[in-house]
């Protein structure tokens, strides 16, 4: 066996772990899960805090995608 072979770590025998979802797609379960709970034509405290944290979500979520652009 080759020193170089021997130098190198062992190989793991096991799956890495699964990935976490990346924090767009966080963003947008959080938005899709928010959308349902809004109630059009009701105007409580909580329908405007709900709206309010859908468009800082939306404005995360657009801010997220300006990637370079072709």
């Amino acid at each position: 066996m080759p020193w170089a072979d021997r130098s190198l770590p062992p190989e793991r025998d096991d799956d890495p772990p699964p990935t976490t979802p990346a924090p767009l797609d966080a963003l947008q379960a959080e938005r899709l899960a928010l959308i349902s709970q809004v109630r059009r034509g009701v105007h409580s405290k909580r329908q405007r805090q709900l709206v309010q944290r859908i468009s800082a979500l939306t404005l995360a979520i657009l801010a997220g995608n300006t990637g370079p652009r072709r």
